[in-house]
């Protein structure tokens, strides 16, 4: 399987002038796209419990997370954020580092919410 590049050979174009504004525009976009996503997805969810009988509604306002579940939501969070970053990133990182800059921290966020606390692996 071949990977799309993150980074076109052409120029990107600029829509504003104020440096930054662009990029800030296509964040909140990818935020509003993944927002809406999970919203739907949430609301069908719901909807297809309530037709099979189940509240789910009420026990997903009352659900805490596990300690684990804590730490998997957070992993999760970092990496939509890192998401969510890559088009300030992309100005600071050259070329192909762009994909491997990524792909290392995508890895390093797996590795330790993969790995045990006592493992002598987390630890290096």
């Amino acid at each position: 399987m071949s990977r799309i590049p993150l980074q076109s050979d052409g120029k990107r174009p600029r829509f504003f002038a104020e440096s930054g504004t662009d990029e800030t525009i296509s964040m909140l976009l990818e935020l509003m796209s993944e927002l809406w996503t999970v919203k739907e997805r949430l609301y069908a969810l719901e909807r297809a419990a309530e037709e099979a009988g189940l509240d789910l509604t009420s026990r997903i306002e009352a659900w805490q997370p596990s300690d684990s579940q804590s730490a998997e939501l957070d992993d999760s969070r970092q990496q939509m954020i890192a998401s969510v970053l890559r088009s300030l990133e992309a100005r600071h990182v050259r070329g192909a580092h762009l994909r491997q800059a990524l792909d290392e921290d995508a890895k390093r966020a797996m590795d330790a919410a993969c790995l045990p606390e006592e493992s002598p692996v987390r630890a290096a």
